[in-house]
């Protein structure tokens, strides 16, 4: 079992449809009934991609089966109203994200052989460490591996994990196009926010920065970003500053001050602080002590 294996255990669209139409149904159904639903055989030649798709997302936890009657259920109600379709898919990727990362399916980080999501989770701390204005031609499997200080170790079983690293990264938020290197974690910050700092509230930056460490383990300071930060060659990446976010991190976070979801200041009484990064390195310009997050509306 691995998520990064397309083929063999399933595609983003695919888990769309299956989440949405287990979400509407009126009627209970099981899994057969279910992929009869998405992928009727009058249609469908070959609907083992729906099939696996489901194995795989059942044996992570997003969906659940009733023993007794084999009936499909969500493993919670969807975090939002899915009145469109923007709304369905944003449900499906806020679902998934959380599944994926969680500390059940990511209890051997470096697992070969059954590791559940734990290829996804370290490949995508690892691509975002990375310089995200230096990616754009890499050859991220190659780099992969020059990167792993321990040969025992892997972060991707193979070139063709690649794609999926790309696809479901995309799909989660955290690249900007499933075919492309464009590193961005903006999505699935934006995601998470509300978890983290709620409209009209403020606090010191670096206390929101350890906040979506812990919403998002991929990141700065998360759990999953230090497992594998510790297996790199000390080279592998830039020495940073200890105020110093990586670029990705930074990149979201600028964003998110332009489009005004986030406004970031310096006070001088707050002793911690974050510096951002940019394309030549930290920005002395965009150091910060303090964060709010402005009301909008009737918020």
């Amino acid at each position: 079992m691995s998520l990064l294996n397309l083929t063999s255990d399933g595609l983003p669209n695919i888990l769309v449809v299956l989440y949405a139409t287990i979400a509407k149904t009126r009627t209970p159904m099981t899994a057969n009934e279910l992929i009869e639903a998405v992928a009727p055989k009058s249609v469908v030649k070959d609907p083992r991609l729906a099939k696996t798709t489901l194995n795989r997302w059942t044996e992570l936890g997003l969906f659940r089966a009733d023993p007794n009657t084999d009936v499909l259920s969500l493993h919670r109600p969807p975090p939002i109203d899915m009145k469109s379709e923007a709304d369905i898919v944003r449900a499906v990727r806020m679902e998934a994200r959380s599944v994926a990362l969680s500390e059940s399916n990511n209890g051997d980080l470096w697992a070969r052989e059954e590791a559940r999501s734990a290829d996804l989770t370290r490949s995508l701390a690892w691509l975002l460490a990375l310089d995200v204005y230096r990616q754009g031609a890499e050859n991220l499997f190659a780099l992969a591996n020059d990167h792993i200080r321990d040969t025992g170790l892997a972060l991707m079983q193979n070139e063709s994990r690649l794609s999926g690293l790309r696809s479901w990264g995309h799909f989660l938020g955290f690249i900007r196009h499933p075919r492309a290197n464009e590193i961005d974690p903006t999505m699935a910050i934006s995601e998470v926010l509300p978890d983290c700092i709620s409209p009209g509230e403020e606090m010191p930056a670096r206390d929101l920065i350890e906040r979506l460490a812990q919403a998002l383990p991929v990141l700065d300071g998360g759990r999953y970003r230090q497992a594998v930060l510790e297996k790199l060659r000390d080279n592998a990446l830039p020495p940073m500053q200890a105020s110093q976010l990586s670029t990705s991190l930074s990149r979201a976070l600028h964003c998110l001050m332009v489009n005004q979801t986030l406004q970031f200041k310096s006070l001088s009484d707050v002793g911690s602080s974050i510096t951002l990064t940019g394309r030549d390195g930290a920005q002395a310009t965009h150091r910060y002590t303090w964060v709010s997050r402005p009301r909008r509306g009737g918020q």
